[in-house]
């Protein structure tokens, strides 16, 4: 995923998906185990087949300028779910699910839109790296509730700014996911003080470290010695619907 972006959204593409939020469907990526290749769950992305050219990130951004990042938030995860549940992705896999920081309003709608992901899966709520400063007692409101439910928290691309290192102690993610441009980066000055926050707080808190963006057997050797225990990207192949993703594990 990417930061929002300094400039007003203008593409035609994202204003046509914006407009067409029921043509959003979601696709599945497998998330892996580094250490066995064994898939242990799958990340919801949203996708907007019948838009031809569309950024999902655009029509986030477009979304926050509109003061829509909630709608669009719900409608992605209710979508979701509900896909996943039909092609019983949710037996024996932790579903991870987006929740757009930008989005939380007030605590009655963050509770209802909680309350709609409650089920017999094992859910993982991935904070977005997009608005992780905006307002982050909200933040800390919402996780504190999704931990009441007996979801886990996950932390979105972390290392792509100093945002996502600052929220590492106020989101206290259960998976720190970090960015991809981490792993394709191993040497440099910035991902060796990334590594040193990350490495400190798994030390003081037990998280899970995840590496996405994972497109060769070089990166996945690289990810490994990084510290992470579990993947996503190419190599484990491309984001499917549901109903191929299960085919696929069959």
């Amino acid at each position: 995923m990417t930061a929002l972006p300094t400039a007003p959204v203008t593409s035609l593409a994202a204003r046509a998906a914006l407009g067409a939020i029921d043509s959003m469907v979601p696709r599945f990526q497998t998330v892996v185990d580094l250490a066995t290749g064994n898939v242990v769950g799958i990340e919801a992305l949203a996708r907007w087949p019948t838009v031809y050219g569309v950024d999902p990130a655009e029509v986030f951004a477009l979304a926050r300028s509109r003061g829509m990042t909630s709608d669009v938030d719900f409608a992605c995860r209710s979508a979701a779910m509900k896909e996943a549940r039909s092609a019983r992705l949710t037996d024996g896999l932790v579903l991870y699910l987006n929740f757009e920081p930008s989005g939380i309003g007030d605590s009655a709608r963050t509770e209802a839109h909680l309350d709609a992901l409650e089920c017999d899966a094992d859910v993982v709520l991935e904070i977005t790296e997009r608005g992780l400063d905006l307002h982050p007692d909200r933040l800390r409101s919402m996780v504190r509730s999704a931990r009441r439910r007996g979801f886990a928290i996950a932390l979105d691309d972390v290392g792509s700014d100093r945002s996502t290192l600052r929220a590492l102690s106020v989101v206290q993610p259960d998976i720190v996911k970090l960015d991809a441009s981490i792993l394709r980066n191993g040497r440099s000055l910035k991902t060796a003080g990334v590594m040193f926050a990350v490495r400190r707080y798994v030390a003081a808190t037990g998280a899970a470290v995840l590496a996405e963006g994972i497109e060769s057997e070089r990166d996945r050797a690289r990810a490994v010695r990084l510290g992470a225990t579990l993947g996503q990207g190419w190599l484990f192949g491309a984001a499917l619907a549901g109903a191929d993703v299960r085919t696929r594990m069959v």
